[in-house]
């Protein structure tokens, strides 16, 4: 949270007034023997020699290291009083304090305690000098407290004022700028806003850095492993956020400072890989972490995401109602997290991704018109059950690794294509999956794409290829467990009939509600018992319900 903006009025008008700024500690040449206690016996000389010349741009450039320090590792009461140690009793110090204890309340996730200074502050400042300042740190601070509050359109608004602030007296530093562009680029994977990643990637390697400070660099890093997990090149997002995680921890960054956006890319990763174990043990530890550390809105988030891994486990479905109850009493029982209420809806959507409950996810999408995310999930699933437009998906663009698989993805399916065409269409698809290394994509599909990608295995040396063909018969395995062992399938109408048998109504007004005949429900009826192995239609709601079929 270090920042010219924090002391930059200060230091002009005390300018005006000598062409010679002052340290802002006041360091004097009678101060040269003073101790140092926040710095090791390595440095001591160093900073000697800058007392006995009266280096003030030295001591300066250390006092604003000093305070990136501590906000990036968590310190906010120590660097409150470090912050405070620049000031003088003039007015305008006093209320610059303020501005310094919101920040370290931020610092130290008392969000609540911060938005009543920064409340307090604009209030008593908005006809003075320094509003311009109070404006830019108060945007800088509420865009943080509203992203961990779930309200990341807030967040948006507030980041974007503080990095265009115009004002001259209390431009951003280039940590502070980086930072907030991170962020922004996190709402853009949450929300999955390609665009806006791409916008940030570019935006932050024109930030100036001529400190070469690191935090930029891994700010820059983190960018940049979004932007490659959402173009579906897994392996190097992979690589380079787990090396930043591993940079960022070692440097002591907690709090809003922690590399949770890189969590979420290395998690995303693992589950591409299909390493569902590895995906589900980091989301619930860094979900731990956030909940320890009152971040809410990382936390729901890891809720969600373990819910969307869960969904991929057959007979969890017990476990995903639990879940689905607590986040939906969590968030409906705290009015401070009355923003996060659309990843409730989120989370019955995974659940229900693989059900044929139509108008369940047509009511979720619905009411929530400003959840890209959402609308384009629903999206996906509703064009699954509308006629494919060969035009239109050969139109498709080819420009990330994502784009080519998904586009000869769905041109596979297309009989149209014919039989020789679809297959190279699934080959080109896999030669770039095995590139990025994603694997989770295709054992998605549905079996018959399965059984395809089985069938060109048995014909290639590719070891990836070996390996996505033993998931994908396990995946078919684990879809048929609940049918025969020849994998017989339930057909769309025998799913249809198997939602209302939850329902008190007779078997004949089922079968007058579907338009069928009561020979033709008989025999379907025996058609699903047997491929559920099942005895009666109680039963095989609650299978079916179960294994996520309905």
């Amino acid at each position: 949270m270090n920042s010219p903006a924090f002391i930059t009025p200060l230091r002009e008008k005390e300018s005006a007034k000598s062409s010679k700024t002052p340290h802002p500690r006041r360091v004097t040449d009678q101060d040269a023997k003073s101790p140092l206690p926040d710095f090791t016996n390595s440095v001591h000389k160093i900073i000697e020699t800058a007392m006995e010349k009266n280096d003030l741009d030295f001591f300066y450039r250390l006092y604003l290291t000093r305070i990136a320090e501590l906000s990036l590792t968590g310190q906010g009461e120590e660097f409150i009083k470090f912050a405070k140690s620049s000031l003088d009793a003039s007015p305008n110090s006093l209320l610059m304090a303020q501005g310094f204890e919101a920040i370290g309340n931020l610092i130290d996730l008392k969000f609540s305690q911060c938005r009543k200074i920064l409340d307090d502050l604009e209030a008593h400042t908005k006809d003075h000098e320094i509003k311009a300042w109070v404006d830019q740190i108060s945007n800088l601070c509420r865009a943080y407290i509203n992203f961990h509050n779930g309200s990341y359109e807030d967040a948006l608004k507030h980041a974007e004022i503080s990095i265009a602030s115009p004002v001259k007296s209390g431009t951003l530093d280039p940590m502070d700028k980086g930072r907030l562009i991170r962020l922004i680029a996190c709402i853009g994977l949450i929300t999955s806003d390609v665009k806006k990643i791409d916008k940030c990637a570019e935006e932050i390697l024109n930030v100036d850095n001529p400190d070469n400070l690191i935090v930029l660099d891994h700010a820059k890093s983190a960018i940049k492993s979004m932007q490659l997990l959402t173009y579906g090149e897994y392996k190097q997002a992979f690589d380079l956020a787990k090396t930043t995680i591993a940079l960022e921890e070692a440097s002591g960054r907690v709090g809003i400072s922690s590399p949770f956006d890189c969590k979420f890319v290395l998690i995303r990763c693992l589950y591409e890989f299909s390493m569902v174990d590895e995906a589900l043990e980091e989301i619930v530890k860094l979900g731990e972490y956030s909940k320890q550390n009152d971040l809410h809105f990382i936390a729901c988030l890891c809720e969600v995401g373990e819910i969307r891994i869960l969904s991929r486990i057959p007979e969890s479905s017990g476990k995903i109602t639990n879940k689905i109850n607590r986040l939906r009493n969590d968030v409906l029982l705290n009015p401070d997290l009355k923003a996060m209420t659309w990843l409730v809806d989120l989370a019955e959507f995974f659940s229900k991704n693989n059900s044929y409950d139509l108008g369940r996810l047509t009511t979720i999408i619905e009411r929530n018109p400003g959840v890209t995310y959402l609308q384009q999930l629903g999206n996906s699933i509703l064009d699954k059950k509308k006629e494919e437009n060969v035009s239109q998906i050969k139109a498709l663009p080819e420009t990330t690794a994502y784009e080519v698989i998904r586009k000869n993805l769905h041109l596979s399916k297309v009989r149209s294509e014919g039989v020789k065409r679809q297959r190279e269409y699934l080959k080109a698809a896999l030669e770039k999956g095995e590139q990025v290394g994603a694997l989770e994509i295709f054992l998605r599909q549905d079996n018959l794409t399965l059984e395809a990608i089985i069938n060109l295995s048995s014909s290639s040396n590719s070891i990836w290829l070996e390996s996505l063909s033993r998931l994908a018969i396990e995946r078919i395995q684990g879809r048929n467990k609940f049918a025969k062992i020849s994998g017989e399938q339930l057909t769309a109408r025998e799913i249809e009939i198997l939602k209302y048998l939850s329902s008190d109504n007779s078997i004949s007004l089922i079968g007058q509600s579907l338009h069928i005949s009561n020979n033709t429900m008989k025999t379907h009826l025996r058609n699903i018992y047997r491929k559920l192995q099942v005895s009666g239609r109680h039963e095989a709601s609650k299978k079916a319900k179960d294994n996520f079929i309905i």
